[in-house]
C-alpha cells in the first residue's frame, strides 16, 4: 500500500474522531471551497472544491463535502458569500441562490454559525498570509498590516472591503461596490457607458471589472469579432485588437483603484484578489493602469504613494473565515506571516 495514501486514511480517521473542527466555506459566483479548521489553521488535506453549476443549492455542496470528509462533529461555521449578507441570511449576486444561517445551523447540528460577505473574509484573511503568497504588482512595495488596507476583487464579479486594524484584531465592514456607478474619463470608455444604458438601463462598474467585463468592451468596440474573456487574455501579446481591449480594461480598472484609494488612503496596502485579477496582472502597466490610477489631477503624484499587491492563495478567503471565527483576534508574531 501506498505510504502517502496510508497517511491520508490516518489522517482522515483522526479528522472523524475529533470533535471540535470548524466548517469554512468561500462561496462564489462559479465554485464554493470548504475546509475544516482548528483555530485559525486550515486542515489542507480537507481542501475541497466544487462546481456551482452541478447542484442547485449550497446546503447540496455541504452535504457533499460531508459525505467526502467525513468528521464526527461541526463545533462551529462561518461561510463567506460572494453577496450581500442581511440577517442572518444571504442572496449571492451571481447565482440564484439564498443560505440561510438557521437552516445551516439545522444542517450542521451547530449553534454557531456566521454568514459573511466574501470580501470580508479575503480582508480577515490578511492577517495570516506569508510573504511567499502575495505578490507587488504596481506602487509602493512596501506592507503595513498596521495601518488600513484595501482589498479588491475582480473575478465572477467585483467588490472591495475596507480592513481597519485595531490593537487586538481586524474589523472589515461590508461593501457592495461593484454595483455603483460607471463613469467615462474618455470617449471610448463613454460608448461603453452608454452601451451599458442604452441595453441594461445603469451601468454599474461590475459589468465591465469582472469576468464579463473584457467581453463586454470587446463587444463594443469589436462586434464582428466576437470572443470572451479568456481567449481576449490569451490573444493579447499578437492581436491589436485585443491589446486594445487588455488596455481599456486595465485602464478603467486603474482609474477606479485610483478613486478608491482616495476615498480610503489604505496605507497599509492595497490587495487585489480574484482570478482575473491573477490573469490580468501581468497587463498592469504603467502607461495604462498607472495612468488611470494616477489620474487625479492634484492628487496625481498623491496616488503614487500606494503599493499594489496580488493575492495569489486561492484559498485565503477560507483563512479568513477561521480568523474570523476566532473573532480576527490579533496580527500573528509569527515570522512568516506577511510582513515587508
Amino acid at each position: 500500500m501506498d505510504f502517502a495514501y496510508q497517511i491520508a486514511k490516518s489522517e482522515e480517521k483522526r479528522i472523524m474522531m475529533v470533535q471540535d473542527f470548524n466548517l469554512v466555506a468561500d462561496v462564489g459566483g462559479t465554485n464554493t471551497r470548504l475546509a475544516l479548521s482548528e483555530g485559525k489553521s486550515l486542515k489542507h488535506e480537507t481542501i475541497r472544491r466544487y462546481k456551482n453549476s452541478f447542484t442547485s443549492s449550497f446546503e447540496e455542496i455541504v452535504e457533499q463535502y460531508l459525505s467526502d470528509i467525513p468528521v464526527s462533529q461541526i463545533h462551529s461555521t462561518c461561510i463567506a458569500v460572494a453577496g450581500p449578507v442581511h440577517q442572518g441570511w444571504a442572496e449571492l449576486t451571481n447565482i440564484d441562490w439564498k443560505i440561510q444561517n438557521d437552516q445551516l445551523k439545522k444542517l450542521l447540528n451547530t449553534r454557531i454559525s456566521f454568514i459573511i460577505n466574501d470580501m470580508q473574509a479575503q480582508g480577515y484573511a490578511l492577517a495570516s498570509l506569508q510573504a511567499k503568497e502575495v505578490q507587488h504588482v504596481y506602487g509602493a512595495k512596501n506592507i503595513d498590516l498596521s495601518k488600513r488596507m484595501l482589498v479588491c476583487g475582480i473575478g465572477t464579479g467585483f467588490n472591495i472591503a475596507l480592513v481597519l486594524p485595531t490593537n487586538t484584531r481586524f474589523i472589515v465592514p461590508p461593501s457592495e461596490a461593484g454595483h455603483a456607478r460607471l463613469t467615462a474619463g474618455n470617449s471610448i470608455e463613454q460608448k461603453i457607458v452608454d452601451y451599458l444604458i442604452n441595453t441594461r438601463g445603469f451601468a454599474e462598474i461590475e459589468e465591465v471589472l469582472s469576468g464579463r467585463g473584457m467581453a463586454l468592451i470587446n463587444s463594443v468596440l469589436f462586434p464582428k469579432n466576437s470572443r470572451n474573456s479568456e481567449e481576449i487574455i490569451a490573444q493579447a501579446t499578437k492581436d491589436p485588437e485585443a491589446k486594445q481591449v487588455i488596455d481599456i480594461f486595465t485602464t478603467i480598472m486603474g482609474s477606479y483603484l485610483g478613486d478608491l484609494t482616495l476615498t480610503t488612503l489604505p496605507e497599509g496596502g492595497i490587495f487585489l484578489i480574484g482570478g482575473v485579477s491573477r490573469a490580468i496582472s501581468k497587463f498592469l502597466k504603467e502607461d495604462t493602469f498607472g495612468f488611470g490610477f494616477c489620474d487625479k489631477g492634484r492628487f496625481s503624484d498623491f496616488n503614487k504613494n500606494f503599493g499594489i499587491h496580488l493575492i495569489i492563495d486561492d484559498y485565503a478567503a477560507l483563512k479568513g473565515c477561521a480568523n474570523y471565527l476566532c473573532h480576527g483576534s490579533g496580527i500573528s508574531q509569527d515570522p512568516n506571516v506577511l510582513r515587508q
